[in-house]
């Protein structure tokens, strides 16, 4: 992002995201806050007793932000108190919440130290929440730059418009991922922090079916749990959805009611039948009136007030150059020092060409600001005495840097002798059962017990000298476990050789925590702060050392020492092979492809412009809705102050209507197909000719495997124009391609993990298992099921797997909420044992805080003791599908390691080069490719022993598309 924006950062959303996504896991899982408090000193801490976790992920996510994404301006608002106006208004407003944990109560006031030691400009009050503040400065200046807000708070959603984006945070990287791919946006593409899924206009009307300005009508109508606002009670989000999507705000709904038009009151009651399939009106519940309960339109109108953000808090005297982003290094760097942040490193956001001393940023003198916080006692006692502490600490630090003393006082050896070493390493091996061990530009580093042993990088010679020497090392000392981070990025000095007593403890802290977003040295210090106080993060094998018997133990404990050391580890190898290798691509027919997608680009612009009667910009959603709405005179147009609605659920309303829309659909698409595809593979392709991905093993919180750069996995293969991009993806000389894609691996996993019979015995019949459903939902002999009723089966089918609501059933099929209601009742007595297994995955998740795959990987689901019931609803969904498709994950993997090693071992030649989800591609030599792929059917066949066979097609082609 290079031009000049404002980013507003809710910095009370942002530290509890931080807070809890690195809480110990003892914790996330107990049941009661005693269970809890037994493990508080698990939680990072300075050597004085602040807690730290939370201000720690805080610094370094917001550092990476200014590193990475370059904000030109940047201010942080807070919520210091429920004791808002807000509660004036009505003092029931966020009385359900609970107490704030204690480690976490009076790390605010410390990250807020922090932040004004930064020279960060940020805004708090009494009186007012943050995202008030956030609202305010957005509507002031967003006339002069762009805005960017950040939340994990959705009545953000309401300050969107033309000029202002929100950066909804998220918990976990899959619902984030989830949001990218429903709507087809190439997440590489956005820039946007880690977790952050970026919301514009567009978007939120496509996301919620409503304006943004419209979020907190929504609420008035809905209510908010989290918050405690009631909204009407009876009537639900769907219905809400539906009537503010019509009238825009619970004014216009009520002018409407209370008018008692009968055309409108019918078109309401219409819309409700049709859209919803509820018969009984709820004009009831909106109607209801009561002396003593918060009920019907007094409700509404209150609720839509709490859900309100206000714009207009006077900050006279702020001005734009006050939130200027200018680091002060000195003050900074004193306070992360203070704090005990040993890997945290602002140096180089120093400006050696100005002044600090808050001369930029004068943060005191701001309307709303910490001291005023202070002054007010809206910060605690305690809060007040630990930031005096921290100033009192930071004024005596020193900005250069000084080693703290290690606990293990270690014997360090460099030796310039490869002989020398391994003789050294000979008295340490036999002392422990872990060598902690760090390849690196540097040199090697192995230590164990009191001893380490550093060989310097000249002594290397070269990568055959040092793989010779290694195997001397490894092969000599099979009974001990060598450890260490991020194994895969270090194959490269092994030579890629598999060592079965090489381990990696990135991958055993991602098994444990997958919900984490990183999985580095720094990742497990912060969850196992006592291992290494104190001392500098990167000692990676000391850090290794230490660590590994914790990781370990823990993951024995939970059940999943198979699937690190049996799938998991041996994949690490796998993986880095496939990336060495890449895969070839034919840059001419890239280029042709990319040609005729201008061509049909070009075509459709000129087909636009004629049904349109001009030209215009077809990109812009104000220009098109005009077109649409105005002149060609469409239904459905909903006009906002910004224009009409264009978007792609609004133009599928009326593809019908008229030929343009369909043009403008297809416009789209090759559009985006030509930049994303076509053009954006172009700068992977490297000097020779092959695209080389990464594969990412620690990323999903599923257990299934990512791609980045590029995102291979998500080529488009469901319209044939985006499946042709495979046709470009070539094997080299002489050889071919084996591709081979399991067949409803899901539901197959579904059947075994569930044990209903008559699913099983669908299965083993060998029919087709979305015309046995057919049949037994619609009730129809399986010879007279219909193509429709087979449709229909199917997305049940798959849609049961996911969770699957009656509302999102109905919009996907085009059918009434309660005939898909219907349809999912006939699967579940059709299958009842599928119902009964769902229900305990939820339930296992409550009691247990996580879900297990099949061979024990786990899920944690914070999501399900959530306040707020649509993260509710989003864990349940979770709990449903995880151990699905996790297990699908994993038998894949198996699959993978099983096929490489086979390979490796019979036909050398033949290379493994892409998983993609549920499908394995091979580069064959030619002559080789039937017993290769035998091969490959058997070991993925036979990657799992469950009730239902596992089912594999295998084709062979001289292109990706060929053979897919």
């Amino acid at each position: 992002m290079n031009n000049d924006y404002l980013l507003l950062i809710d910095g009370s959303s942002l530290l509890s995201t931080q807070f809890f996504g690195s809480l110990p896991r003892q914790i996330l899982f107990a049941k009661t806050v005693e269970e809890k408090e037994k493990f508080y000193d698990k939680i990072l801490q300075t050597s004085d007793g602040f807690y730290t976790n939370g201000v720690f992920g805080f610094v370094k996510y917001l550092l990476k932000i200014i590193r990475e994404l370059k904000p030109s301006h940047i201010a942080i608002a807070w919520d210091l108190s429920r004791n808002t106006f807000r509660r004036e208004i009505y003092p029931e407003y966020k009385a359900n919440r609970g107490e704030t944990m204690a480690p976490l109560s009076d790390q605010f006031a410390i990250c807020q130290e922090v932040v004004k030691a930064l020279g960060i400009a940020q805004f708090m009050s009494g009186t007012y929440e943050a995202d008030d503040f956030c609202g305010t400065l957005a509507e002031k200046f967003k006339s002069d730059i762009p805005v960017f807000i950040m939340t994990k708070d959705n009545d953000y959603l309401q300050l969107v418009d033309d000029k202002t984006k929100l950066w909804l945070m998220h918990s976990s990287a899959e619902k984030t991922d989830e949001l990218y791919k429903k709507y087809g946006i190439d997440k590489s593409t956005v820039n946007a922090p880690d977790r952050c899924f970026v919301y514009d206009r567009e978007l939120i009307k496509k996301e919620f079916g409503i304006e943004p300005e419209n979020v907190n009508s929504l609420k008035g109508i809905m209510g908010d749990p989290s918050d405690n606002i009631k909204g009407v009670p009876g009537v639900g989000e769907a219905t809400a959805r539906l009537l503010i999507g019509k009238y825009h705000t619970v004014d216009g709904l009520y002018k409407v009611i209370d008018g008692k038009d009968k055309k409108e009151l019918d078109e309401i009651k219409k819309l409700w039948k049709e859209e919803l399939g509820i018969n009984r009106s709820p004009l009831s519940y909106l109607l209801k009136t009561s002396d003593t309960e918060l009920v019907g339109e007094k409700s509404a109108r209150l609720s839509e007030e709490l859900a309100t953000i206000k714009t207009d808090i006077d900050i006279t005297g702020v001005e734009l150059s006050d939130l200027s982003t200018n680091i002060d290094f000195e003050n900074g760097s004193k306070i992360i020092k203070a704090l005990e942040f040993n890997s945290v490193d602002i140096s180089d956001l120093k400006n050696d060409d100005k002044t600090y001393e808050y001369k930029n940023i004068d943060v005191d003198n701001l309307p709303y600001s910490l001291k005023e916080a202070i002054s007010e006692k809206l910060i605690s006692d305690n809060g007040i005495q630990l930031i005096e502490k921290l100033r009192q600490k930071a004024e005596s630090m020193k900005v250069i840097k000084k080693e703290a003393e290690p606990k293990i006082k270690f014997e360090t050896s460099e030796t310039n002798d490869m002989d020398e070493a391994l003789k050294c390493f000979e008295g340490i091996k036999s002392s422990g059962k872990y060598v902690g061990f760090d390849i690196s530009d540097e040199g090697l580093t192995l230590t164990s017990d009191t001893k380490e042993v550093f060989i310097k990088k000249e002594m290397f010679i070269n990568l055959d000298f040092l793989k010779e020497n290694l195997d001397k090392l490894f092969n000599r000392c099979k009974d001990t476990c060598f450890v260490t981070f991020s194994l895969k990025e270090k194959l490269t000095f092994l030579m890629n050789d598999y060592y079965p007593n090489l381990y990696d403890l990135s991958v055993a802290h991602y098994l444990l925590n997958p919900l984490a977003t990183e999985h580095n040295v720094e990742a497990v210090l912060l969850d196992y702060p006592d291992i290494l106080s104190g001392e500098d993060t990167k000692l990676v094998a000391r850090a290794a050392f230490l660590s590994a018997p914790k990781l370990f133990a823990q993951i024995e404990s939970l059940g999943m020492g198979d699937l690190y050391k049996n799938i998991e580890m041996p994949l690490v190898s796998t993986l880095y092979e496939m990336e060495e290798r890449g895969i070839g691509i034919n840059r001419e027919e890239l280029h042709k492809y990319s040609k005729e997608l201008g061509v049909l680009i070009k075509n459709y612009e000129e087909e636009i412009y004629k049904k349109a009667g001009e030209e215009f910009n077809i990109n812009s959603p104000k220009q098109l809705g005009v077109i649409l709405f105005e002149k060609l005179r469409l239904p459905y147009g909903k006009k906002t102050k910004t224009g009409y609605s264009t978007s792609a659920d609004v133009l599928e309303r009326i593809r019908l209507e008229d030929p343009i829309v369909e043009k403008v659909l297809s416009y789209r698409q090759v559009a985006k197909l030509k930049s994303t595809y076509t053009d954006g593979l172009e700068a992977y392709i490297r000097e020779d000719g092959r695209i080389h991905c990464k594969l990412n093993q620690l990323v999903t919180a599923t257990g299934r495997l990512s791609s980045t750069e590029p995102n291979l996995q998500n080529i488009p293969i469901r319209m044939e124009l985006g499946k042709k991009i495979r046709k470009a993806f070539i094997p080299k000389e002489g050889f071919v391609f084996v591709d081979a894609d399991y067949s409803q691996i899901e539901l197959r996993i579904m059947a075994h993990l569930s044990g209903d019979e008559e699913l099983i015995k669908a299965y083993q019949s060998e029919e087709d298992i979305h015309r046995i459903t057919a049949s037994h939902v619609f009730k129809v002999p399986l010879d007279e099921v219909t193509d429709m009723q087979r449709r229909n089966a199917k997305a049940v089918n798959f849609g049961i797997i996911y969770g699957i609501s009656s509302f999102g059933l109905g919009e996907n099929l085009g059918i009434s909420r309660k005939d898909a209601e219907k349809y999912i009742n006939d699967y579940f007595k059709a299958y009842p044992k599928v119902k009964t297994y769902l229900d305990s995955l939820v339930q296992k998740g409550i009691e247990d805080g996580y879900v297990k795959t099949y061979f024990g990987r786990i899920r944690p689901i914070p999501e399900l003791s959530s306040n707020n019931f649509m993260n509710r609803q989003f864990g349940e969904r979770i709990a449903m599908n995880s151990p699905v498709q996790g297990t699908a994950a994993d038998i894949i993997k198996i699959a993978m390691n099983n096929v490489n090693k086979r390979l490796k071992r019979e036909y050398p030649d033949s290379k493994l080069l892409l998983q993609i989800h549920d499908e394995l591609l091979i580069e064959a030599k030619e002559e080789d490719r039937l017993a290769v792929a035998a091969i490959l059917k058997e070991e993925m066949m036979k990657a799992a022993d469950l009730k239902v066979k596992l089912s594999v097609e295998v084709k062979f082609g001289y292109d990706w598309y060929d053979a897919h």
